[in-house]
């Protein structure tokens, strides 16, 4: 049997482990047939004086028309070559590809180069043989003392200092601050303004909580401060400023006493005690969860690190653009000092992202290759699950996440799980 003369011909090339380069050969009497359908198609529409539609002369409609009729075959052979190299080839891109290297000649064949991205190629050959080490998850009073002092913060009662007290550090303060000129009169188009806020907590620089410091409620004064070097305000980096500073109030925390009366306004517990055991509990299931998550980095990154494999350009482009908040700007046009900002962030992001989409990539190549991945019974089972914990319906449930998209983030979860069963069961965890 003779070869289909309308047969492409395509010839696939792999950069990159992830990337793929097809040139496609489109034979001419192809190219011509698709032309002659866009030369019909434009005789069928065009009018032109002294002829009726659909009755203009060939020749002329190649003489009027003939570099758009070229442009439009080129663009149509090429779109459906390509569409169908790709189904020929069994190639899923993730990116649009780049046609580049169109060599065409009236009569010939036409050849063409489309570059593009593909899914990474994962090779799992070695999985098992590995030693992870799990962090102590024991709690010690001094954490539970810990919580129980930041309850105690957040339930303080403010109060006036006594009299002629000045505030330190944990206060919270009325301020009104007025920037001077150096001769002490209040700077043209600065006006006074008034702040409220803690002692100590980084809501205004160093000098001005000094200078705070030195006064009295309804007292005020003059004061140079300098600027930090690292001022968030450029301009203003290491520059000596004149303030008036003025203390309308200061309140200082009145923590409650820890005792079972406490307990009670917290929450609804019994005692001390109580709270106590619940705060130990649940830092115990917080640090158990971080050493799980500890356990399964460790095993991921030494399967990464024994089977090596690259990452797409455009995947991790994509999943900077997610982290830094840029993946949907709406055509909005960024400044060059916002551009440098983000391409700073997403530099010192980098390694993160790139060791993220490592340990994703593992987890579905694992959940595929040994068939984990979650079913709908194990889904249906978890989501009544949750339903009975919160005390909704399931069907309510299951609405709410299938409409926010936790759904997919619950299937994935508890494939996820599945994947690092099989690996603690292939593997050593000390």
């Amino acid at each position: 049997m003779s070869p289909d003369v309308n047969s492409l011909q395509v010839v696939v090339d792999q950069p990159r482990s992830w990337s793929r380069r097809l040139t496609i050969t489109v034979p001419a009497p192809r190219v011509q047939q698709v032309r002659r359908q866009v030369t019909e198609q434009l005789l069928r529409n065009v009018r032109l004086p002294g002829f009726r539609k659909g009755k203009l002369p060939t020749h002329l409609i190649e003489q009027r028309f003939g570099p758009s009729i070229e442009q439009e075959t080129l663009d149509r052979v090429i779109q459906e070559a390509y569409k169908e190299a790709l189904q020929a080839q069994s190639l899923s891109p993730i990116t649009q590809g780049q046609v580049q290297n169109v060599q065409h000649q009236r009569g010939e064949d036409l050849t063409f180069e489309v570059e593009f991205e593909v899914q990474p190629e994962v090779e799992l050959n070695r999985v098992s043989g590995f030693t992870a080490r799990r962090p102590s998850a024991a709690i010690g009073d001094e954490e539970v003392d810990s919580v129980l002092e930041r309850l105690r913060d957040d339930h303080a009662r403010l109060v006036p200092l006594p009299e002629g007290a000045t505030p330190d550090f944990g206060d919270q303060v009325l301020v009104k601050i007025q920037p001077l000129d150096p001769d002490g009169a209040p700077k043209e188009g600065e006006e006074e303004r008034s702040y409220r806020f803690f002692l100590g907590e980084g809501q205004a620089i160093a000098p001005v909580e000094e200078a705070i410091r030195t006064l009295t409620p309804g007292g005020e004064g003059t004061f140079t401060v300098q600027f930090p070097d690292d001022f968030p305000d450029e301009a203003q980096r290491g520059q000596e400023q004149y303030l008036r500073v003025r203390l309308e109030s200061a309140e200082k925390k009145e923590l409650p006493e820890l005792n079972d009366e406490f307990a009670t306004t917290v929450g609804d517990f019994a005692s001390l005690e109580a709270l106590r055991e619940r705060i130990r509990a649940d830092l115990e299931q917080d640090a158990q969860s971080r050493a799980t998550a500890e356990v399964r980095g460790q095993l991921l990154d030494q399967i990464i690190e024994a089977n090596a494999f690259e990452v797409p350009d455009s995947m991790l482009a994509r999943y900077l653009s997610l982290m830094t908040g840029h993946a949907h700007d709406d055509g909005h046009r960024h400044t060059p000092e916002e551009e440098e900002r983000i391409s700073q962030l997403q530099a010192m992001l980098r390694p993160q992202a790139l060791s993220t989409l490592k340990r994703m990539l593992v987890v579905d190549r694992l959940a595929e290759r040994e068939g984990l991945r979650a079913t709908q019974d194990e889904i249906d089972a978890r989501v009544e699950e949750l339903a009975r914990k919160h005390e909704r319906s399931v069907s309510e449930l299951w609405l709410q996440l299938e409409k926010s998209g936790q759904l997919e983030a619950l299937e994935r979860e508890l494939t996820e799980d599945k994947v690092f069963e099989f690996l603690q069961s292939q593997n050593t965890v000390a």
